[in-house]
């Protein structure tokens, strides 16, 4: 494998229309019209699976990304392809193809899956009631608000002290993950723009 590898697979995929990238399960996630298909983690590429494509990347003995959480850790449909873009670029390269339309696909459905608040995940029937009293009454809303000015006339409501998580889940919902499975840039981020003193940075440890 080539000394600069990932950055062959980067350059690889900056050729599709659409792609842009954000931090994801502490790596960077890429995505194409807003569905994530790649992940780069610790110099490696893993691809998204999905239908008639998870069975197949295993066939090919790409090992499924493991994220390590503070407390045990979560597999996600994302496989590693490092190995196999570079012995059959051809083949990948279909693969990619096919876990774009996967994405597009899932992204599709999700988009009609969770009209309701309490549909989304990390959320429930209390969050939702929570997001009622600041006037977010539906999914796209609060996508339109965002997580942290939802997060910030939440507090205006149950006092500054509210569960600081509120804020991780709402943006996970608002990403359609898991809110264990954002990276600390993010966490960051989104501190930064509900208060700048108001509590301290999240740790590597988090």
């Amino acid at each position: 494998m080539a000394k600069n590898g990932i950055a062959a697979v980067i350059e690889k995929i900056q050729h599709f229309n659409g792609l842009n990238s954000r931090s994801m399960f502490g790596g960077t996630g890429y995505f194409i019209d807003d569905a994530m298909f790649l992940l780069v983690h610790n110099e490696k590429a893993y691809l998204r699976g999905g239908p008639d494509l998870t069975d197949k990347l295993i066939t090919l003995g790409c090992k499924q990304f493991k994220f390590q959480k503070r407390i045990g850790s979560a597999r996600v449909q994302y496989y590693n392809i490092m190995d196999l873009y570079f012995s059959d670029p051809i083949q990948t390269h279909s693969l990619f193809i096919k876990s774009i339309e996967n994405a597009k696909t899932d992204k599709d459905k999700c988009q009609h899956c969770h009209e309701r608040i309490r549909d989304l995940p990390n959320l429930q029937l209390s969050t939702e009631r929570m997001l009622a009293r600041i006037d977010i009454q539906d999914v796209s809303r609060l996508k339109t608000i965002g997580s942290s000015e939802s997060f910030r006339r939440l507090q205006s409501i149950y006092g500054l002290d509210l569960n600081i998580n509120l804020l991780w889940k709402l943006e996970g919902a608002i990403q359609g993950v898991h809110f264990s499975l954002l990276g600390n840039a993010i966490k960051n981020d989104l501190l930064g723009k509900i208060s700048g003193n108001q509590v301290g940075r999240v740790s590597n440890l988090n």
